[in-house]
């Protein structure tokens, strides 16, 4: 009988490509079951090992034939495959937890314990998680009794996956930072950062957000110190925003500076954000300039401003964004411009 050659999928594979050999029967009855879209993942089911009919048996079950090509692709047999769908398992994340090493008794005995399995797959190692490209080179996946141990302790398994895979943390720093009644992800990412146990606790202890904390302490650029954070704190400024402002560049005594001219911290940062220096954020504050306007004017979509021409739009009560837009889009020089605003307001035409 005539053969049909296929080697075209649209799911991927580490396996290297093979031709499949389907009969010109069984071409014809795949494509009057499953049409001439979901016939390329009967074809994907076919190369990864399934038989005619096994993809028809499947599909008999309320299989969608796509799902059941994941999962034979996957490493799980037909019988597994059923197995999993007739105990109601996700079959996309059945297949995740089989890509990331899990046998076919541990996807099922971790979706009968209540967990979502593509966070388990992540936590297990999984190939293709949003990080594994990263870190999966520095950081080992959890393993089965692992991953079942966290879920059983409280902790959200895709926290726990986060902590292991993404921030490095053993399963003993995140069973640990769980019991301190922390975040495990934000935990871990604090111990990457350089804290200590005893830090972190006193952070925690003090109302401070672990993970603002943990970005503060972290950044590869401007990294604060555990005491500059209390400090930040004892001053009253929510440290997020603080982190905010250290990413921005501004060092640990120009944010408290800041803060103590009156400045909101977030506004500050934001300010910082539209590439104005600390010292011009201090100038523009002192002169009772709106920073929200004053940031859109320095730096707006591809519009870029100076300090003392955003001051002066500022302080004239202009419309800034049909300043900004003749500057972009007309051409014009700052003082042509506040020349036709200032124009304009007199005769009514824009409102001040």
């Amino acid at each position: 009988m005539s053969e049909i050659t296929n080697t075209k999928s649209p799911l991927t594979t580490d396996a290297p490509a093979r031709a499949t050999r389907i009969s010109l029967l069984d071409y014809l009855r795949a494509h009057l079951v499953f049409g001439r879209y979901d016939y390329r993942y009967y074809v994907d089911a076919r190369e990864a090992g399934a038989t005619h009919a096994e993809v028809l048996e499947a599909h008999a079950n309320g299989f969608w034939v796509g799902y059941y090509a994941k999962a034979r692709k996957a490493g799980a047999t037909h019988t597994e495959a059923l197995e999993a769908h007739s105990n109601r398992v996700w079959a996309e994340h059945y297949a995740k937890a089989r890509e990331a090493g899990a046998t076919h008794a541990e996807a099922l005995e971790a979706h009968a314990n209540g967990l979502n399995l593509a966070h388990y797959a992540n936590a297990r190692g999984l190939a293709d998680s949003p990080w594994s490209a990263r870190w999966s080179a520095q950081c080992d996946g959890a393993s089965h009794a692992e991953v079942l141990e966290a879920h059983a302790n409280g902790i959200d398994v895709e926290r726990y996956a986060v902590a292991r895979r993404q921030r490095g943390a053993s399963h003993e720093d995140a069973l640990l930072g769980h019991a301190s009644g922390i975040d495990v992800a934000a935990y871990a990412a604090a111990l990457k950062a350089g804290a200590t146990h005893a830090e972190v606790l006193e952070i925690h202890a003090k109302g401070i957000e672990v993970g603002s904390y943990a970005a503060a302490r972290g950044s590869s650029l401007f990294p604060a110190s555990h005491a500059e954070v209390l400090e930040a704190h004892a001053n009253g400024i929510n440290v997020a925003n603080y982190e905010y402002a250290r990413a921005w560049r501004a060092s640990h005594a120009e944010v408290l500076e800041a803060h103590a001219n009156g400045i909101d911290v977030l506004e500050y940062a934001s300010t910082l954000a539209r590439f104005a220096s600390h010292a011009e954020v201090l100038d523009a504050h002192a002169k009772g300039v709106d920073l929200e306007i004053y940031r859109y004017v320095r730096h707006y979509d591809d519009f870029w401003g100076s300090h003392e021409e955003a001051v002066e739009v500022c302080l004239k009560g202009l419309d800034w964004p049909e300043y900004t837009s003749m500057r972009r889009y007309s051409g014009v020089s700052h003082a042509e411009a506040i020349e036709a605003l200032l124009a304009s307001a007199d005769r009514g035409d824009l409102e001040g």
